[in-house]
This record gives structure tokens, C-alpha cells and sequence, in this order.
């Protein structure tokens, strides 16, 4: 009786390997950047949302106030000398002594050109009283805002906006992919694109929406009533270079926080994630209490 051998499976061809291989190269490269815009398109709606939390406050603080938003006038009715007229945070901080809001973060967006890169506390209160040094510290703001409006002005007025990259006059354009969140008096909250020759946002006739020939502004010069927020510490000048594991591997990421026993590391793409501080040599360790005791001043 004839016996019939075994059978063998018939493998890939070398061409079949070499397509599947592109393949999933090719995969490979789609991948990271289809995260990367998801996570984008996530974290700017998130900041819209922010914006216009803000809003709700301003509207409850311009109730209190006959119509007026946070001005240098109003700041003597919420507490004694004023909260200061430097920055946007000197502003805002108004809305927690009058009693509308007690949410540090939705005066912050993640990945901020201008804010810090960790959110804040929102330890504002001591003792059920507000603390005005602990409300809106630096770095603890995104948003620009302009002064001395009310909820009666022309409701397409800018009345908060993104900050201007730090130490800049002018937008970061990588933010939102060379758009401009902009929230107007009258509550409308959207995306306007920037003019790629000058970088200015142009409203619906053309004009730069913070310039005097805007619409919205009968000849008034916004610029002038523009604060921007006040900046807080950034990577690439507060950041600490080859931190070093326990095992003696060099950390390619920058430095840019401490939170309880572990460290706030951002790498490359921008994307920050912890550490714990005992992971690292005695040496990293030193660097990252100088880092502490420097942000703490």
C-alpha cells in the first residue's frame, strides 16, 4: 500500500514579504500622525469649552457689576487696592473675589505657547476665604482679554482670545494650526485663521479684528486694552539637559515640572509624562531639587 508523505505548507514568497513589510510601514507612518491630530482636535476643543466657561463667569460678574466686565474700576469693589492692570490673570482674578467662579483651569489650555505645562491647583481658599496671592499665579493663565468693555458693547467685539506665544507680539501659529480661538461679547466662541503674510486674524470685511478700522470697534483702538497673560515657566529655559536614570541611561526629555515624588519630563513631540524622582542618580536627583527650589521663588 503506497503511504502518502507529509504535507508542507507552502510559505510566503519573497515578494509577498516585501508587500506585506511596505504595508505596515507604511501603516507605521499614518498611525502616530492620525493620533497626533485626534489628540489635537481633543485638546482644542477642550480649550473652546474652557473659553467659554470663562464667559459664563464674565456674564455672572457683569450682572453684579451694571453690565461692566472685570476693569480697573470694579477691581476697588472687590478688594482694597486693586488686583493689579499688568496681566489678564490681574483680571480674571477679579471674578474669584467677587464670588462667580472658584475653576483655576478653565483659565488654562494644555500645550499653551504661554501657560505653564502643568494645570493649576485650584487652591484658591483657606479657611472657606479666597486667597488673592493663590488665585491665578503665573503661568497658571492662556487667555488674552481686553479691558474696559461691557455686555452692552457691539457683540462681535474679541473679549478673550489665545495669549501671544511668550515673549512674542503675535500668535504661535503651531497652536491651533495657524488658527486663533476667539471668544466674542456676544458669547459666540470659534476657530478664525490667521493671514499667513502678517499673521493677523481678519474678520469678516477684512480688517484685523484688533485693529481700529475693525467693524466691531466705531474707530476705537483695542490694542491698547489688549493684556496678555502672565507667562509661566517654559521647557526651553527652565529645563535641565541629560538626566540620568539609576541604571545609568540617559533621559531625552526636558524637565519641566515637579509634582510630590515625581517629575513632569517632556520629550520631543511635545508630549509630557511622569517619572519618579528615585528613578533617577543622585546627581539627576540634585538638578531636580535645584528645579523645585527655583520654581517655588
Amino acid at each position: 500500500m503506497k503511504t502518502k508523505g507529509p504535507r508542507y505548507q507552502k510559505g510566503f514568497t519573497l515578494t509577498e514579504l516585501l508587500a506585506v513589510m511596505t504595508i505596515l510601514v507604511v501603516l507605521a507612518g499614518i498611525a502616530p500622525a492620525s493620533i497626533f491630530k485626534s489628540l489635537k482636535r481633543a485638546a482644542m476643543a477642550e480649550a473652546v469649552s474652557n473659553a467659554k466657561q470663562v464667559k459664563l463667569s464674565l456674564d455672572s460678574f457683569a450682572i453684579d457689576f451694571d453690565g461692566q466686565f472685570p476693569n480697573d474700576d470694579t477691581a476697588e469693589y472687590v478688594i482694597k487696592g486693586g488686583t493689579g492692570t499688568t496681566y489678564s490673570n490681574d483680571y480674571f482674578r477679579q471674578m474669584f473675589l467677587a464670588g462667580v467662579t472658584e475653576s483655576e483651569k478653565i483659565f488654562w489650555v494644555k500645550n499653551s505657547a504661554v501657560a505653564s505645562q502643568f494645570a493649576p491647583d485650584d487652591k484658591v481658599k483657606e479657611g472657606g476665604r479666597m486667597q488673592r496671592q493663590e488665585i491665578l499665579q503665573k503661568g497658571d493663565v492662556h487667555w488674552a482679554y481686553i479691558t474696559d468693555q461691557t455686555n452692552l458693547d457691539t457683540g462681535s467685539r474679541p473679549l478673550i482670545l489665545d495669549g501671544y506665544k511668550r515673549g512674542k507680539s503675535e500668535w504661535d501659529p503651531n497652536m491651533w494650526d495657524q488658527k486663533v480661538i476667539v471668544l466674542r461679547i456676544d458669547g459666540a466662541c470659534k476657530l478664525m485663521r490667521m493671514r499667513p503674510s502678517d499673521g493677523k486674524v481678519i474678520d469678516g470685511s477684512k480688517k484685523d479684528i484688533l485693529s481700529a478700522e475693525a467693524d466691531a470697534w466705531d474707530g476705537e483702538t483695542p490694542e491698547a486694552l489688549l493684556k496678555q497673560p502672565w507667562p509661566g515657566a517654559c521647557a526651553e529655559e527652565d529645563s535641565f539637559a541629560g538626566l540620568t536614570s539609576k541604571g545609568g541611561n540617559k533621559i531625552n526629555a526636558a524637565l519641566v515640572g515637579v509634582r510630590g515624588d515625581e517629575v513632569l519630563l517632556k520629550i520631543s513631540s511635545g508630549w509630557i509624562y511622569r517619572r519618579p524622582i528615585a528613578d533617577l542618580d543622585a546627581e539627576s536627583q540634585k538638578k531636580v531639587r535645584e528645579f523645585a527650589g527655583k520654581a517655588a521663588k
